[in-house]
This record gives C-alpha cells, structure tokens and sequence, in this order.
C-alpha cells in the first residue's frame, strides 16, 4: 500500500471563479497543510467553502478524494479556526 500526496483545492464561488490549491503533502497518511487564505466576505449572502482533497498522480489524472462543504458563516472575523474532517479510511 503506497501513501498519498495530497493536496487540497478551495473554492468559495461566492468570492472568486479561481479556485486555489495547497501544496502537495508528499507520502502522508495523516497531511496537515496550515497554510492560511483569503477571500471577502459579502456577509449578506450564504457563503460555502468547497474543498477537495486530492491524491497527485504523475502519469494519471489526480485521484479526488472527498469533497467537503464548509459554511464559513461558522467563523468569525479575526479568529484562528481548526477544523479536522474526517476523511474516508481507505
């Protein structure tokens, strides 16, 4: 069993059209990224962070691993937020 390289995709369509990634996390089984982004806010709408966790393949296309959607109505200005998400042991 080999371990993953991956790497994770964020999309918060309500700010932005681009998506923007992490690097990629060689040979982990457990990946912590602490990597920070920013986006603004229209607080008057509903906003959802998509982030996709994805295994680097060289020669094939990128495996998607999961797919989380995150309401950052949840955070608050100003404040460090951790957030684990489980992701499916295989």
């Amino acid at each position: 069993v080999t371990l993953s390289d991956c790497y994770v995709t964020l999309w918060l369509p309500t700010a932005s059209t681009e998506k923007v990634r992490t690097r990629t996390i060689r040979n982990s089984k457990n990946p912590v990224w602490n990597e920070a982004f920013c986006y603004k806010i229209d607080r008057r709408i509903k906003n959802v962070l998509e982030l996709k966790v994805c295994d680097e393949d060289t020669i094939t296309r990128d495996d998607e691993l999961c797919t989380v959607l995150f309401d950052i109505d949840k955070l608050t200005v100003g404040r460090t937020v951790r957030v684990k998400f489980q992701l499916n042991p295989q």
